[in-house]
């Protein structure tokens, strides 16, 4: 379909995929695609869409003073068509754009590390990756778009979120992965997919269309309906070792330093090295790349203030995420210091993961963030709990030396806990 190669999405085009569309005459052609007025791009094609609170249509003057071509809606606008199903059009050019797509796609999914796994695999080829957590339906199929329109004869590396049973299935049969990444399974999101089992029959998913697939030596043990290599730092297909302080990384005849340190990131970084080993790219060039990756912030982060290491892993939390982080905190010099906020979607089963976590913060000394974290003090009384963070603030501990990990679901915002401890004004 030409009108991808040509960097051509014109409003025709668009409003042939839905044959009712109503199509104002002297629209602009647009250069992109966009359903977050936020994030609209000059040239444009902003998709107005209905949601749960509120309609995308009264955004629409934002999208158009940021520059968008025209608006796509089911609600009429003079600078737009109108289509019924604006979100099925949306997901209809992802499909479109999927088809012309001739180099390799890799997808990521898993309950923890996807994200800095994506960047690492990204670096390691020298491909393209979806941005920061663009992992729903409409983020993937704009990024299909895009990526087809401007760059694409680079690999392309997505990756893939849910949160509910069957949402896999769409995601998959948009992007049709060549290639599938299973980073961990964990109990995550319970709340819509229920239980460990459906978490691990969602996410295994992602092979369901004959993707190669390659997942850790975690996840192998859940994974198990496909044919799949493994990754990972004790036996596996692709096996790395770690060094003594879990700075630096050797494969094969490869050695490389860690952009940050600690077993999760030596492991996400297995992976890349693997998938570099599996495209037949040359190691040494993916190793070069690897040390350079460039993280997204809130993940696993190291920050130093004078005697004090603040391990900033905000951005999200789960029960097998959280446990990573505290074996990496114990490892840092102490007093050992844990700030936890509650780890939201876990359902029925949110307050025996939060007991455990008590038991397994006995030995730290631990502030609980949150109504779901008031179960930490179940089994570790010794821990202070705060309602929210706000309270948190007002009486914000004064900690002179040792590592503190500070951790909870994205929902708790817990990097204002950060800043504040860094003296950064929020």
């Amino acid at each position: 379909m030409e009108v991808f190669n040509n960097v051509n999405l014109s409003a025709s085009f668009m409003a042939s995929l839905s044959p009712e569309a109503q199509l104002p005459e002297g629209l602009p052609e647009a250069s992109g695609i966009s359903f977050h007025s936020g994030r609209v791009k000059a040239g444009d094609a902003f998709f107005a869409l209905p949601g749960e609170q509120q309609h995308g249509i009264i955004y629409a003057e934002d999208a158009l003073a940021r520059g968008a071509a025209f608006i796509v809606s089911d609600l009429p606008h003079p600078q737009g068509i109108q289509v019924s199903q604006p979100d099925q059009l949306l997901l209809q050019l992802g499909r479109h754009a999927r088809t012309e797509l001739t180099k390799p796609i890799i997808g990521i999914t898993g309950s923890a590390g996807k994200t800095s796994t994506k960047a690492f695999v990204a670096a390691a080829l020298a491909a393209e990756a979806s941005p920061g957590n663009f992992n729903t339906p409409f983020a993937l199929a704009q990024t299909l778009v895009e990526h087809c329109l401007y760059k694409s004869g680079k690999i392309l590396v997505l990756e893939l979120g849910i949160d509910h049973q069957g949402e896999m299935q769409r995601l998959v049969d948009l992007v049709r992965p060549d290639y599938a990444l299973i980073t961990s399974i964990g109990a995550s999101h319970l709340l819509g997919l229920g239980s460990l089992e459906n978490v691990a029959k969602e996410k295994s998913t992602i092979l369901s269309l004959g993707a190669k697939g390659l997942v850790s030596t975690q996840a192998a043990r859940f994974v198990t309906d496909y044919p799949t290599e493994t990754y990972g730092l004790e036996t596996a297909t692709y096996q790395a070792d770690l060094s003594r302080d879990e700075t630096s990384l050797s494969y094969k005849t490869i050695v490389l330093r860690l952009p940050r340190p600690g077993k999760a990131m030596a492991i996400n970084a297995t992976a890349a090295l693997a998938m570099a080993d599996i495209l037949g790219i040359d190691l040494q060039d993916a190793a070069q790349r690897l040390e350079q990756t460039k993280l997204e912030p809130g993940r696993l982060e190291f920050k130093r203030l004078g005697q004090l290491l603040i391990i900033d892993d905000t951005y999200n939390s789960n029960p097998l995420s959280v446990t990573e982080a505290l074996t990496i905190l114990r490892k840092q010099a102490g007093p050992h210091i844990a700030i936890l906020g509650d780890m939201l979607e876990l359902g029925g089963q949110s307050h025996h993961y939060h007991h455990e976590l008590g038991e397994a913060t006995r030995d730290l000394r631990t502030y609980a963030i949150g109504r779901e974290s008031i179960a930490i003090l179940e089994a570790n009384p010794k821990a202070k709990h705060y309602l929210t963070v706000e309270s948190f603030l007002a009486q914000l501990p004064q900690f002179d030396k040792g590592s503190i990990l500070v951790k909870g679901s994205r929902g708790m915002k817990l990097e204002r806990v950060v800043d504040a401890l860094m003296g950064v004004k929020s």
